[in-house]
């Protein structure tokens, strides 16, 4: 199994984004992160066997930057093409996200 990850953007196109070094910034940039991923789920649909959603923080010892990306087994094709699919949303879907509550974990794991 090949694992591979796409880094996907924190927030929905058009939200007002919280930025490293504001106040509360790892708290607020969760939940930013854990509601696009409920948007993606809501576009996209929920992850197949061998994708998984996630919320990611960079290894930067000084101001790490949090964001949202999909993890996918390379040789499974229906993981492959949610990874790709997700990446495109990501970058077109404009959403309102007031509506959408932060995404807990998926029930069972990918």
């Amino acid at each position: 199994m090949t694992r591979d990850m796409i880094p996907l953007s924190p927030i929905a196109p058009g939200a007002s984004m919280v930025h490293v070094g504001d106040s509360d910034y790892a708290a607020r940039a969760f939940v930013q992160c854990r509601r696009h991923i409920a948007l993606l789920r809501r576009v996209v649909g929920l992850e197949p066997p061998g994708a998984r959603l996630r919320v990611r923080r960079s290894d930067q010892e000084f101001d790490p930057y949090i964001e949202v990306v999909v993890e996918y087994d390379g040789e499974n094709s229906g993981a492959r093409a949610y990874a790709f699919r997700c990446d495109e949303e990501a970058r077109t879907q404009r959403g309102d996200l007031s509506d959408v509550p932060p995404s807990p974990r998926p029930a069972t794991p990918p």
